[in-house]
């Protein structure tokens, strides 16, 4: 007990479900209970409400942390979208209550926690879905209470994106400049030199298993390093034209291919043209 006197209690789901009935608001407010342990092919839903926006809700009561509540309650969800023409023409009338069946419904789980499980299975359900986290008080005078707040359950992770050279060559916005990258790496290829695309748009270059350069697709120019035959590497060179490139080429990538042995190649290389 705190100092104040009121107590964090443990309830019966009877006792929260009967709460949160009386109290919608401590769900959200402007919710309206539309009816509690209504019976589908699936068991009695918990509490079946329509939200601020006249959004029907699915509501999943446990109080304790249980791995299945989610199951249990997509398999309610499922029985409502399954009737949702029947259910807002017969609690419209009943309830005097707008009921908007063009939006999709809502599923909300309550309970006093989560486990790491069931909130990492969460961020890839696609339905309207939140998690809310409780506690229930007693105050001095015996009353209870129950406080609910939504729970971040966090988003579906980026799927992994594989470097490609396409992918790579199109983020070069300008049409001119991303043909030129074209042509530099086919004259490379064309030289035996493997081009690996890996992250940050960016190529590793490699002759005879030996990296000697880099080469980054930026959205107007693109740009490269070379490390030359000291083992030292270059400035980063930024380049735009076909002029750029052969200055490049011809100072600084060719006798770094000559001194990795490129030299008979590049010979047959001419001989073709």
């Amino acid at each position: 007990m705190s100092r104040s006197g009121i107590k964090i209690i443990k309830i019966e789901e009877s006792e929260l479900e009967d709460y949160l009935v009386k109290h919608p608001k401590a769900i959200e407010e402007g919710m309206k209970i539309l009816g509690h342990q209504i019976t589908t092919d699936s068991g009695p839903l918990d509490i079946l409400a329509v939200d601020k926006d006249d959004i029907l809700v699915v509501i999943e009561l446990k109080n304790e942390m249980d791995n299945g509540q989610l199951d249990q309650g997509l398999r309610y969800y499922d029985w409502v979208r399954t009737n949702l023409e029947w259910i807002s023409r017969s609690f419209s009338k009943e309830k005097g209550v707008k009921i908007d069946v063009t939006q999709e419904p809502g599923l909300i789980l309550i309970a006093p926690e989560f486990s790491e499980n069931l909130k990492r299975i969460s961020k890839y359900v696609s339905i309207p879905l939140d998690l809310m986290e409780y506690i229930a008080i007693e105050l001095p005078n015996g009353e209870k209470h129950v406080i609910c707040r939504v729970i971040d359950y966090g988003a579906p992770s980026e799927p992994p994106v594989i470097p490609t050279r396409e992918g790579h060559l199109k983020y070069i916005e300008d049409g001119k400049v991303q043909q030129l990258c074209r042509t530099c790496l086919q004259q490379l290829e064309n030289l035996g030199i493997e081009i690996r695309p890996i992250k940050g748009r960016w190529f590793s270059l490699w002759y005879k298993k030996k990296r000697f350069m880099y080469l980054g697709c930026k959205k107007r120019f693109f740009v490269c390093e070379i490390q030359g035959p000291d083992g030292t590497w270059t400035e980063r060179f930024r380049i735009e034209t076909k002029e750029d490139w052969e200055t490049i080429f011809n100072n600084h990538v060719l006798p770094v291919y000559q001194s990795l042995g490129g030299k008979e190649h590049l010979m047959k290389d001419k001989g073709t043209k």
